[in-house]
C-alpha cells in the first residue's frame, strides 16, 4: 500500500513515485520523517443526516455490544443517546455570527449595525479588544470603534464563527488537550482554505474550521465517561466526518459544508458538484498538518500528499505558505501554536 493510500483512494499496485519512495525509505531509516495527521481518518458513508445517523447507530452499537469495560460502554453508549436528539443536543449556533454574515452579505454593510452586532456580545468585544491590542498591531486602540477597524469585520465574523466551536466543552482532564487542538487546527484549515478559494468569508472558511468538528463531540463525551483512548482513537478515526455532517445540518449551516466535511479524507469520491470545495479543505488539511510538523522540528512530506490531492498540477508551496503565514498570524495574537519537539 502506498504511504498516503489511505486518504488518496484505497490500496493501488502502482508503484510509488521516486519522490515518495525516498520519503518511506528515509521513515524506514528513522530519520526523524514521520507519516502526516492527514492519513488517520475516513469519509463520511454520504453527506446525507439520515445516512450517517444510520450508519454511526449501527457502528456505536456494535462498538457497545463488543466493549469489554464499562467506561467503554459508557462512552458508546453516551455517543448514541446524542443521536436520538437532530440536534445532538448541541449548543445553538452562535446568533451574533448570524446576524454578522446577513450584515456583511450586503454590497454595502452598514457600519454602525456592524457594531451595534460586536457590542451586543461581550464575548465577542473581549476578543477583539485581545487581538486589537496584540503584537500584530503597533499601540493599543483607544476605543472600541479602532479595535473593530484595526481587525477588521470579516475576521470578526470569523471569530464569532469559532465561538461555535468553543462552545462544544470538553471536561478537565485528558481529552481536554487534545480538544484545543482539534479547534486551533480546525481555525487553521479554515484559513488556508479561504485563501486557496480566494474568498475571505462564507462556507469556505466553514468547511475547513469545522472539517474536525466531529471529533470534538467524540472527545466530550470521552471527558464524561473516561474510555481508553485508545478507543476514542479508533472512533475518532473512524466516524468523526460522519458526526460532522450531522452537526453541520444541527446547525443549519450553508449546504456546501456538509460534503465537504464529509469527503474532505477522499475528495474523489464526493459528488462532482462538491469535490471542488472539499478537495481545497483537505488540500488545506495537509499543509497546515505540515506546517506544524515542520515547526516541531519532523517532516511528513506534506508537499508529496499536497500534490497527490490536486487535480491538476498544483505548486505545494502555496498552501504551505498559506499555513505558515496562518500560523505566524495566530501567534503574533498570543496563541500558542506548538511546542517544539524535544
Amino acid at each position: 500500500m502506498g504511504r498516503y493510500s489511505k486518504w488518496s483512494g484505497g490500496e493501488s499496485s502502482q508503484p510509488s513515485p521516486p519522490d515518495l519512495q525516498l520519503a518511506q525509505a528515509a521513515g524506514r531509516a528513522n530519520l526523524n520523517v514521520i507519516e502526516g495527521a492527514w492519513v488517520v481518518g475516513c469519509n463520511a458513508p454520504s453527506p446525507s443526516p439520515e445516512s450517517c445517523r444510520s450508519h454511526l447507530i449501527n457502528a456505536l452499537e456494535r462498538e457497545r455490544d463488543s466493549a469489554q469495560t464499562a467506561p467503554n460502554r459508557m462512552f458508546a453508549g453516551a455517543l448514541l443517546e446524542s443521536l436520538d436528539f437532530p440536534d445532538l443536543q448541541l449548543p445553538n449556533f452562535p446568533e451574533t455570527a448570524q446576524q454578522l454574515d446577513r450584515q456583511l452579505a450586503t454590497l454595502e454593510p452598514n457600519y454602525s449595525q456592524v457594531m451595534r452586532t460586536v457590542e451586543a456580545d461581550p464575548n465577542l468585544v473581549g476578543r477583539v479588544w485581545q487581538i486589537a491590542r496584540s503584537p500584530r498591531f503597533p499601540s493599543a486602540p483607544s476605543s472600541l470603534d479602532m479595535a473593530v477597524s484595526r481587525v477588521g469585520m470579516v475576521e470578526i465574523w470569523r471569530i464569532s464563527v469559532q465561538m461555535a466551536m468553543e462552545s462544544i466543552r470538553i471536561q478537565t482532564g485528558p481529552f481536554k488537550d487534545r480538544g484545543d487542538s482539534v479547534r486551533l487546527h480546525g481555525v487553521l484549515v479554515g484559513d488556508v482554505t479561504a485563501a486557496l478559494a480566494k474568498e475571505r468569508r462564507g462556507p469556505q472558511f466553514l468547511s475547513g474550521l469545522l472539517h474536525d468538528v466531529g471529533e470534538l463531540l467524540i472527545l466530550e463525551a470521552a471527558s464524561r465517561t473516561n474510555p481508553d483512548p485508545l478507543m476514542v482513537d479508533r472512533i475518532a478515526a473512524r466516524h468523526h466526518a460522519a458526526i460532522g455532517v450531522l452537526v453541520a445540518h444541527a446547525w443549519r449551516l450553508d449546504p456546501n459544508v456538509a460534503p465537504a466535511i464529509a469527503f474532505h479524507h477522499n475528495p474523489a469520491a464526493a459528488p462532482m458538484a462538491n469535490q471542488e470545495l472539499a478537495r481545497l479543505v483537505c488540500i488545506a488539511d495537509i499543509a497546515v498538518s505540515g506546517a506544524l510538523d515542520h515547526r516541531r522540528g519532523c517532516e511528513s512530506h506534506p508537499e508529496l500528499a499536497i500534490q497527490m490531492a490536486a487535480v491538476k498540477k498544483m505548486d505545494a508551496s502555496r498552501p504551505l505558505v498559506l499555513a505558515d503565514r496562518s500560523i505566524d498570524r495566530m501567534e503574533r495574537d498570543g496563541m500558542k501554536v506548538v511546542e517544539k519537539s524535544s
